[in-house]
């Protein structure tokens, strides 16, 4: 863990900067967190200063968005959330667009058929109710009342034309849920799926599968009208949404009226800005960030374990990784209790299978585990055994002239991740192993392209309750997220018989024979099961934190409109 703290000493001295001249900015400054600027800080100003505040409100004041609503820009919203962009960042407002559904869930802009509750089970949502006359037929009745944010009423027709759009557009699509054919009949519509697919309820639970009017395209900013307590103002893509509530929303009118979402990647940055009244909550906090707001007559921490973990993938067309004992060396080279302890300080769980022990078909129970501790000595004698030696004298280990030197893939944003990168960086340099560090915003194109050797990894594991969600996207031949080129028949069978399976414990029998054999054959090593933390401003109300990491701003969010002080540089070097 040496290099861990080395890192995060090295950054000291900039973090205290920034905090402090953050600090410094905002100290004079009240927060009213109801949209409006303090009397006392506009008096305070010059002349000059004061005219450019009053010139750019009544500018915004002005301004007119594309729907014709007033917009919020240039005024502090009523509530204002952060995150990095791990959790707030979307590329457009198109839920068929790439993973972007996924974030306009969490926007409270989009909405599902069904929706998951606190204990990841289905429930009606924009369909009132489902009869199934055959095992393959589902007859979906959508509720009365539902209304697109453009006023076109929600029906059938409009189900159908989404899902063949969303179809068309996203290749994630047909292996979230398969369809044979669709018919739409008033407010009936009828899924046939070409087998029995007793998941179907959850796998409509994918924010992929959301609810959106497909008849008008997209506009180039604000994306689909979709059907969501909120309904976008401005959108710049991986920084900042606005949005307002939808004064036709059918679930019963929003209690806040105006909402922005943020994205900071600057940890410190982010934690500031809850501090000083920048921002109400942050989602997804990290539990350093937490460990600064433990004041609860200030703030609020709220904690669940979700279905998200750490984890490696190996690229199996690398020279090296292609042979099983190397990954199993570095498999023995991951301190997955000190990564608990020390990064997460507690808030996540050490992980030597697959799935999380919170679900019916995770922990260990039952598995042979190849790998069940750290243990660097045992991956030196691997290496040793498999006849890797360093014979030209550089410190790293070879076989056949290939070097067992490779690059690492993570999160730009992602400060677990770059801190369990730098953790197997340290250990695998003391067995012989050379490890370079990448990180960038987004990695989809070079995952998809192979441009890595390993890449360190963050998902949601089972978001709808389900095993087959990430089997099917990773551990499945041509799978979406299989990146790493993995590939085996046992498996490819059994993830078809998961997903037409009916008896519960038939599923769990069956994902542990798949569990089993995906860790014999080595092509990811899992690290840490987390949990998901927020924090935030004792004066916002109504959160409801759920373990699939969906539906953060729903309608019943609000604020109190209470004043509170910035706090005094000092105040937030003690804080740390």
């Amino acid at each position: 863990l040496g290099d861990v703290y080395k890192r995060q000493e090295k950054n000291q001295m900039k973090k205290e900067i920034v905090s402090v001249m953050m600090a410094a900015c905002l100290f004079a400054s009240l927060a009213t967190g109801c949209g409006t600027a303090n009397e006392s800080e506009t008096s305070s100003k010059s002349g000059s200063e004061a005219a450019s505040v009053t010139s750019a409100s009544e500018e915004a004041a002005g301004a007119v968005s594309k729907s014709g609503e007033t917009t919020t820009d240039g005024e502090r919203a009523d509530l204002v959330l952060g995150a990095t962009t791990g959790f707030f960042g979307a590329e457009s407002l198109d839920v068929a667009y790439n993973w972007d559904g996924w974030i306009m869930s969490i926007y409270g802009i989009s909405e599902n058929l069904y929706r998951l509750d606190e204990n990841i089970e289905p429930q009606p949502w924009i369909a009132e109710s489902v009869e199934t006359p055959d095992e393959n037929t589902w007859v979906f009745t959508i509720r009365d009342g539902v209304t697109f944010s453009n006023g076109k009423t929600v029906d059938a027709k409009a189900v159908k034309a989404c899902f063949e759009r969303t179809y068309e557009k996203n290749e994630r699509a047909d292996s979230t849920l398969k369809i044979k054919s669709m018919e739409a009949d008033g407010m009936k519509f009828t899924i046939v799926t070409p087998e029995p697919n007793p998941t179907l309820l959850n796998d409509l639970c994918d924010p992929l599968l959301g609810i959106y009017d497909a008849t008008e395209e997209p506009d180039e900013e604000l994306g689909v009208s979709c059907t969501g307590p909120y309904v976008a103002t401005s959108f710049t893509a991986m920084t900042d949404v606005k949005m307002r509530a939808n004064e036709n929303y059918w679930g019963g009118a929003p209690k806040a009226d105006t909402v922005e979402l943020k994205i900071i990647d600057d940890q410190d940055a982010l934690d500031m800005a809850l501090a000083n009244g920048e921002i109400d909550l942050i989602a997804q906090e990290t539990a350093n960030g937490a460990s600064k707001f433990t004041d609860t007559s200030k703030y609020t921490t709220d904690t669940v374990t979700t279905t998200r973990a750490n984890f490696l993938s190996f690229n199996l067309k690398t020279e090296g990784l292609d042979d099983l004992a190397v990954r199993q060396a570095i498999n023995y080279c991951i301190d997955r209790e000190g990564y608990a302890d020390v990064v997460y300080q507690g808030f996540a769980t050490p992980c030597y299978g697959i799935y999380p022990d919170n679900l019916a078909f995770g922990g260990t129970d039952g598995l042979n585990l190849t790998v069940d501790s750290y243990d660097a000595d045992k991956a030196k004698e691997i290496l040793a055994d498999a006849g890797y030696q360093d014979t030209d004298g550089d410190g790293i280990l070879d076989k056949d002239g290939v070097n067992l030197s490779f690059k690492v893939l993570t999160y730009s944003y992602n400060d677990n991740c770059i801190q369990l990168a730098d953790m197997l960086q340290a250990e695998l340099s003391q067995i012989g192993i050379e490890l370079s560090i990448e990180t960038q915003d987004v990695l989809d194109d070079p995952l998809a392209s192979g441009d890595f050797d390993l890449a360190i990894l963050n998902y949601a594991m089972a978001p709808i309750g389900t095993p087959s969600y990430f089997i099917n996207m990773l551990f499945t031949t041509g799978a979406s997220n299989n990146y790493g080129g993995y590939s085996n028949e046992k498996v490819d069978a059994l993830a078809a018989e998961i997903g037409t399976t009916s008896d519960n414990d038939k599923v769990v029998s069956l994902t542990r024979e798949l569990e089993q054999q995906v860790l014999d054959d080595m092509p990811f090593a899992f690290v840490a099961d987390q949990q998901l933390i927020f924090v935030y401003s004792n004066k916002v109300k109504g959160v409801q934190i759920n373990p699939t990491e969906y539906y953060l701003v729903t309608n019943t969010l609000s604020v109190d409109c209470l004043l509170y002080t910035s706090p005094s540089p000092r105040d937030m070097r003690r804080s740390r």
